[in-house]
């Protein structure tokens, strides 16, 4: 018998009840902690990494929804389709001489950049030109619907549920909606407001100048949830910051600069980096406002990333080509996120004081 055996054993002919093994308070709190993650992380593995995975092989491929039958590795084909790029400089006669299967994706002067992929180029264009373009308006508009309504006056509960309720409309629903409010002749934008104030009628879904101010002015339908989050770090900016600075003759502008914008710096870091990454996923509202629907619009001025992605899988089934662009829009998600809480040591600012 093993020394285990016999102390049990000497305790039963000595008449003493054996001893039961317990874990540690601190080991049965991190068991039971996994206990209570595990449908989670069950979850993640079959429903989010392994899809990952699959997709990650799938980018390697030429896979083809139609042909999965003849499915061949191809490394890192797909890649440098992506990133095939050339950069011609136009004749004596003004024309540009494009190498077989480029096409121009834009110029600068005489020199026009070519590509083997230009909805690619133009998608990243568009995405870029729309999140410098939203991101800024979104952010600035939440945070003042939320100092509008961080007042104690009659009735304010009422405008914050008004600020919020389109937030919980569904997208396609919000999208259909602003279909009818930008048309050109009969929307209601151009006719009851802007035509009477004599601003013309923009194409806001024709014209591709307008395309990125339509899309940001249907983006701002569902700022709710940003005003709640700003909402939420006004109310706890302690009041005695406010009646000192009343006291020394600061004005609203210079409370709401020296006070306000640096105690709530981490509510705009979170709001900053949900923004951008929602920017970035950008999908229903340009696929269902666009007509004909999906197609980006005129001169793909709406053709947003995730548009190329849904088109290269869904319409042409070229599920690898797909998957390596999803690949590549999650890197540069975490590249610029990275870079967002990088910078935020410099403007970030926490209770006790301190920067990020």
């Amino acid at each position: 018998m093993s020394q285990v055996d016999y102390a049990v054993h000497d305790e039963l002919q000595s008449g003493e009840t054996p001893r039961r093994r317990t874990l540690a308070p601190r080991r049965a709190q991190i068991l039971w902690g996994y206990v209570f993650l595990a449908p989670w992380i069950i979850g993640f593995l079959i429903f989010v990494f392994g899809p990952m995975l699959a997709s990650l092989y799938l980018s390697l491929t030429d896979y083809n929804i139609e042909h999965p039958s003849d499915t061949k590795f191809i490394g890192f084909d797909h890649y440098q389709r992506m990133f095939s790029v050339d950069i011609v400089r136009e004749d004596a006669a003004g024309a540009v001489q494009l190498q077989s299967g480029y096409q121009d994706v834009f110029n600068i002067g005489d020199y026009h950049l070519t590509a083997r992929d230009q909805r690619f180029w133009k998608s990243i264009q568009v995405t870029l030109n729309f999140a410098l373009f939203s991101l800024p308006v979104n952010l600035i508009l939440a945070l003042t619907f939320a100092v509008l309504t961080n007042t104690r006056v009659p009735g304010v509960t009422l405008f914050r549920t008004l600020f919020y309720l389109p937030s919980v409309i569904p997208t396609v629903v919000a999208a259909f909606v602003f279909q009818q409010f930008l048309r050109t002749q009969d929307g209601w934008l151009n006719m009851y407001v802007l035509h009477p104030l004599g601003l013309g009628n923009p194409g806001w879904l024709q014209d591709p100048n307008w395309a990125i101010p339509a899309l940001t002015l249907v983006g701002t339908w569902g700022v709710g949830t940003a005003m709640l989050m700003f909402l939420a770090g006004l109310q706890n900016v302690p009041t005695e910051l406010y009646e000192a600075a009343r006291v020394d003759g600061a004005g609203w502008w210079s409370r709401l600069r020296h006070i306000t914008v640096p105690m709530i710096s981490p509510v705009i870091l979170y709001n900053l980096v949900i923004g951008l990454i929602g920017t970035f996923q950008y999908f229903v509202i340009a696929y269902t406002i666009t007509i004909p629907a999906g197609r980006g619009g005129n001169e793909l001025s709406m053709y947003v990333y995730n548009l190329h992605v849904y088109r290269e899988a869904y319409v042409f089934f070229d599920m690898g080509y797909a998957s390596a662009l999803a690949w590549f829009l999650l890197v540069i998600v975490l590249i610029v996120t990275g870079l967002v809480f990088r910078s935020s040591s410099k403007w970030v600012y926490y209770a006790a004081g301190g920067k990020a």
